[in-house]
Parts: C-alpha cells; sequence; structure tokens
C-alpha cells in the first residue's frame, strides 16, 4: 500500500514544487473529479461567454474593415456587457477553482492521508464560501491600495497575501487571524514565498497561452483573411479549452498550502508535536500516521 504525502513538516523551495506535483498526481481523479462537478458550470458558462466574447470582437473587426457598417453602438456596447459577465464568470470560476482545492487538501488533512469524498468537499466548500469570498475582497482592495501607493508596497504585500487563504481554510480561522499569521511566518521566507508565486504563474501561464494565444490569433486573423465556416466553430472549442486549462490554478493553490505547512511547521511545529503525543500509544491508536513515522 503506497505512504500518503506528510503535509505537515518542513520543505525547501524545490520539495515544495516536487511535493505539489506529487500530490497533485496521487490525488488528480478525485480532485478533479470534485472540481468538475462544483466549477463545471462555470467552466461552461465562461467558455460560453468567451466565444461571444471574441465573436463580439470578431465583428468590431469586420466592421471597421467596411466603413459603411462601422460605428454601430449596439454593436460595441453589447461587446463590452459581454465582456463585462465574462471577467465576472471567469473569476468565480477560478475563486471556486482555489476554493475546491483548498478544502480538498484541509479533508486529506483531517482524515489523516485519506482519500476526500465529494460530499465532505461540498460541505467544506459550502462552509467556507462567504469567509473566503468577504476575504478575496478585502485581499483585492489591500493589493490595490498598495498598488496606489507605489508599485513595491503592492509586492511586498502580495506573499503574505496569498498565503491567508490557507491559512483559513487548515486552521479553519478568521480573516484577521490568518492576516495576522501570514505576516507572522512570512519572515524571513519573503523571497521564497514570491519565488513560488513567480514559478507556479510561469507554468499557469504557459499552460493558459497554448489555448488563448492560438484563440487571439484567430479572432485577429480574421479580418484579414477568408475563414469563413471555420471561424465560429473554431472560436467556441478553444474557448472552452481556455476555460477548462483553468484548472491549472489547483497548482498554485496547492503549492502555496505546502508552503503554509512548511513555515508554519518551522514556527510552530505543529507536526512534530503531533508525532510526540503519539508516542506510546497504542497501536490501533496510530493507524492514522503513515507506517515511517511509527
Amino acid at each position: 500500500m503506497k505512504q500518503q504525502l506528510e503535509l505537515r513538516r518542513i520543505r525547501d523551495f524545490g520539495e515544495i514544487i516536487n511535493d505539489t506535483f506529487t500530490f497533485l498526481k496521487e490525488n488528480f481523479k478525485p480532485l478533479f473529479k470534485a472540481l468538475f462537478i462544483v466549477c463545471g458550470v462555470f467552466i461552461l458558462a465562461g467558455g460560453a461567454t468567451t466565444a461571444l466574447t471574441m465573436l463580439g470582437k470578431i465583428g468590431i473587426g469586420n466592421a471597421k474593415m467596411n466603413p459603411g457598417t462601422y460605428g454601430n453602438k449596439t454593436q460595441i456596447y453589447s461587446f463590452f456587457i459581454m465582456a463585462m459577465i465574462n471577467a465576472v464568470i471567469l473569476a468565480f470560476a477560478q475563486f471556486s477553482i482555489y476554493l475546491v482545492t483548498l478544502c480538498y487538501i484541509s479533508v486529506y488533512l483531517e482524515k489523516k492521508g485519506g482519500t476526500p469524498t465529494f460530499a465532505e468537499i461540498w460541505g467544506y466548500y459550502k462552509y467556507y464560501f462567504l469567509r473566503i469570498l468577504g476575504g478575496g475582497i478585502l485581499i483585492f482592495l489591500l493589493f490595490m491600495f498598495g498598488l496606489l501607493l507605489c508599485v513595491i508596497p503592492g509586492l511586498y504585500l502580495m506573499p503574505p497575501l496569498y498565503l491567508i487563504f490557507p491559512i483559513i481554510v487548515m486552521e479553519n480561522t478568521s480573516f484577521g487571524y490568518g492576516f495576522n499569521k501570514s505576516f507572522s511566518i512570512i519572515k524571513g521566507n519573503w523571497w521564497m514565498v514570491f519565488g513560488l508565486i513567480i514559478v507556479m504563474g510561469i507554468i499557469v501561464s504557459v499552460l493558459g497561452a497554448l489555448v488563448s494565444v492560438p484563440l487571439q490569433l484567430i479572432t485577429t486573423a480574421q479580418s484579414f483573411l477568408s475563414l469563413k465556416g471555420l471561424t465560429t466553430p473554431v472560436v467556441i472549442v478553444f474557448s472552452v479549452l481556455q476555460n477548462v486549462i483553468m484548472l491549472t490554478y489547483t497548482l498554485p493553490a496547492i503549492a502555496l498550502t505546502m508552503c503554509y505547512f512548511s513555515l508554519s511547521e518551522q514556527k510552530d511545529g505543529t507536526g512534530i508535536l503531533n508525532r510526540i503525543d503519539m508516542f506510546g500509544k497504542k497501536p490501533d491508536t496510530q493507524t492514522d500516521l503513515p507506517s515511517e513515522q511509527y
């Protein structure tokens, strides 16, 4: 029987990256099952609104090439309204993907490496939804405030702000506690967290570019090339793929949670204390630990 990945332990930068992909590989099926069930509606709606937005952009581009039709304000207004609707749906999709991943890890931790069920994940998702949504709005405002002061304060706030959600979900605590603890555990580790955010951002961006770049090229080429009969189906396919690829947001969610466990272990030693507490107990009370920890 395979050993479960120990979450609460100190890791260096490379180990965080490696364990992120290890965790994803070992939990791919149950995690993505939950993601598709919870986030599927956002992905489908996002695919539809992305396609409509891109087709609207193509329509405006074609109108520019025809002076007789350019200037249709209704067409332009419709494009911007659809673009805003698309942005809201994509924001909820990314939010849900991130939260489902955190809930999965929290249940995994609670069950000592046992496979979380969808009912458990859904229960956690509903429990944390409003708390994380409200926290997300506060984090956005804080980040924007930092950028308004200057770019540097915004960048300085980014690493600790990224750790707040994992703290809230893993410790079932408030935004205020998560905010304070994130700044506490990041002391001396700012560059590591910042580097982790950059690396995960690059990975997600590269994967997303595999779909988004061809989609943008298609919408641009439509104004200069004759693609009649092909444009709409191709745009729809790539729009749906672009939204499906958002599931890669699980990677930064897992990586930042691994980072939280490592930093928290350095400061609090929770995992070590739990193992010390298990010493001397009967074997039947130790079944929730991996064999190498007996």
